[in-house]
C-alpha cells in the first residue's frame, strides 16, 4: 500500500474504526448457566452474494460456458481444484482437512421471504425474522439482534465483551449490533467493530512500527490515538448508545492502543510469502476478529465478509475474492484449534446472507465473463451453510439438503446458536419463526 494511501484511510479511521466506543455495551460476568454444547460461537457470514454455482456445486466457470469446474473453496468444501487455464491465483488450504469433513454441511438451504438485499440478508441473519424492508437503513431492526437474546436470556447476564459484531463496512451494518425492539435495544447489544481502515489493510503495514513512519504519518496517527482516547475518556452520560463497564473499557481500550503502538499486531490470512498487499477487506475483518477472540476468549463473534459484491461487474474479481474468503476463514479456524480456551470448545458456522440471480446482468469483465446481480429470483435464495465444531457435538463429514429438498431456511441460524449456548428456551415464545438445525449434532 502506498503511503498516500495509508494517509487517505487513515484520515477516514476517525468515521469508521473509532466509533466503536461510541457502540461499546456495559455487562457484568460471562454466562455459564444453561444445557450448551459449547461455550463459544463463530458465525461468520460468508457474505457479499454467493451463487450456489460457484461455492457448493464447484461450477467454477461452468456457468459462463468455459465448461471448467472444480473447487475454489477448498478450506470450507471437500472437491478437487479447478484445472486449466484459471481466472484466479489459487493459493494452497489453510486447512489439510476442509471444514466440512470437520462438520455438517447444509449444502442448500433457503431464503424463503424478503428481499434479498445486503441489509436484509444480514438483518436475516443476525436476527431470525425475515424482513420486507426493501432499503439499506441505517436503522436497528425491528426485531432483536442474536447478541440481545444472548446478553438478555443468558443467566448470569453476559457482560458486553464477550459479545461482538465485527463489519467490514459502515453504510447500514453498525446499526445490527441491538434493535429497537421495546424488550431488548442497547442495554443488551453488542461491541461492534469495522476494521477496515483503522486496524486492517493501513495499519498491518505500518501502525506496528511508528518508529519508521515520516512524521507526517506519525502525526496522523498520534491524532487517531488521541481521538479515540476522547472517546474512551467520555463519562456515561456523555456516551449515547450502549456502553461498557470501566473494566472492560479498560480492557478494550489497551487493546486499541497495543496495535497502535506496535506491543501488539494483527495476525494475516495470508500464506507464508504472500505480501500484506494482498490482504483485503474480508482477511482484515477476519484478522481483527481473531485478535478479539485471542485476546477476550468471547463466547458470541458475528464477523462478515462483502468484497464478493464485486459480481455485480466483475465475475473474475469475485471467484478472487472467494477464494481469499475461503482461505482467511480456514485460517481462522486453526487459530482456533490452537488456542488453549477455544480448541474443541468453539462452534464455526458459515452462510451466504444470500445468494445471486440465476441469469447474468449484461456487464462482462475484462475476461469476458458475464456478471450477476441479485434480485430476489429464485437462485438468489439458495445458500448453503456449514456448522464446524468438536466431533463429540458435531457431525463430521455430514452433508443435508439437495437443490430438490433444501434443508433449512436462513432464519434457522439464530435459533440454532441460542441452542448452542443454552439461552434458546428462555426466548419468548414466538419471538423465532425458524428451528435448530439438529441435522448438525451427533
Amino acid at each position: 500500500m502506498k503511503r498516500r494511501d495509508f494517509l487517505r484511510n487513515s484520515s477516514m479511521a476517525s468515521a469508521s474504526l473509532f466509533t466503536a466506543p461510541f457502540l461499546l455495551p456495559s455487562g457484568r460476568v460471562f454466562a455459564r448457566s444453561g444445557s450448551r454444547l459449547v461455550n463459544h460461537v463463530v458465525f461468520v457470514l460468508f457474505a457479499g452474494g454467493i451463487r450456489n454455482q460457484e461455492s457448493v456445486d464447484q461450477g467454477y466457470l461452468s456457468t459462463q460456458g468455459a465448461g471448467s469446474s472444480g473447487n475454489i473453496l477448498p478450506n470450507m468444501l471437500s472437491g478437487a481444484v479447478p484445472g486449466g487455464s484459471l481466472v484466479h491465483s489459487p493459493w494452497a488450504p489453510a486447512l489439510s482437512t476442509p471444514l466440512s469433513q470437520q462438520g455438517t454441511l447444509f449444502r442448500n438451504l433457503r431464503y424463503a421471504s424478503g428481499p434479498t438485499g445486503h441489509y436484509n440478508g444480514h438483518t436475516v441473519a443476525m436476527t431470525g425474522n425475515y424482513t420486507d424492508t426493501g432499503l439499506n437503513l441505517n436503522l436497528n431492526p425491528d426485531f432483536p439482534t442474536v447478541f440481545e437474546y444472548y446478553r438478555k436470556h443468558s443467566d448470569p447476564m453476559p457482560n458486553a465483551r464477550s459479545c461482538w459484531w465485527l463489519s467490514t463496512e459502515l453504510g447500514p451494518y453498525p446499526s445490527l449490533n441491538f434493535s429497537r425492539h421495546p424488550e431488548y435495544g442497547a442495554l443488551y447489544g453488542a461491541n461492534y467493530l469495522m476494521p477496515g481502515y483503522g486496524l486492517g489493510e493501513a495499519a498491518v503495514q505500518y501502525l506496528g512500527s511508528l518508529q519508521t513512519l515520516h512524521p507526517e504519518e506519525a502525526n496522523r496517527v498520534q491524532g487517531i490515538k488521541a481521538q479515540l482516547d476522547g472517546f474512551f475518556n467520555q463519562g456515561p452520560g456523555q456516551v449515547t448508545g450502549v456502553k461498557n463497564s470501566d473494566e472492560d473499557t479498560r480492557s478494550i481500550q489497551q487493546l486499541y492502543l497495543d496495535l497502535l503502538s506496535g506491543a501488539d499486531t494483527l495476525d494475516l490470512p495470508l500464506p507464508d510469502g504472500v505480501p500484506s498487499y494482498f490482504l483485503t477487506g474480508d482477511g482484515a475483518n477476519i484478522a481483527t476478529g481473531w485478535k478479539i477472540l485471542d485476546r477476550f476468549q468471547p463466547e458470541l463473534v458475528v464477523i462478515n465478509t462483502t468484497n464478493s459484491d464485486i459480481c455485480h461487474d466483475n465475475f473474475s474479481e469475485y471467484l478472487s475474492a472467494l477464494h481469499k474468503a475461503d482461505y482467511a476463514v480456514g485460517w481462522l479456524w486453526n487459530k482456533i484449534q490452537q488456542h488453549p480456551v477455544l480448541a474443541n470448545d468453539t462452534l464455526l458456522i458459515c452462510m451466504p446472507e444470500h445468494g445471486r440471480n440465476l441469469e447474468p446482468n449484461g456487464l462482462v469483465d475484462a475476461n469476458g465473463l458475464r456478471a450477476f446481480d441479485h434480485t430476489s429470483d429464485e437462485n438468489s435464495r439458495d445458500v448453503f451453510a456449514l456448522i464446524a465444531g468438536p466431533s463429540s457435538v458435531v457431525a463430521q463429514g455430514r452433508v443435508v439438503g439437495t437443490p430438490l429438498s433444501p434443508v433449512g431456511e436462513s432464519i434457522d441460524i439464530v435459533p440454532t446458536i441460542a441452542h448452542a449456548l443454552g439461552f434458546l428456551d428462555a426466548i419468548p415464545p414466538g419471538m423465532l419463526p425458524g428451528r435448530v438445525l439438529n441435522e448438525a449434532w451427533t
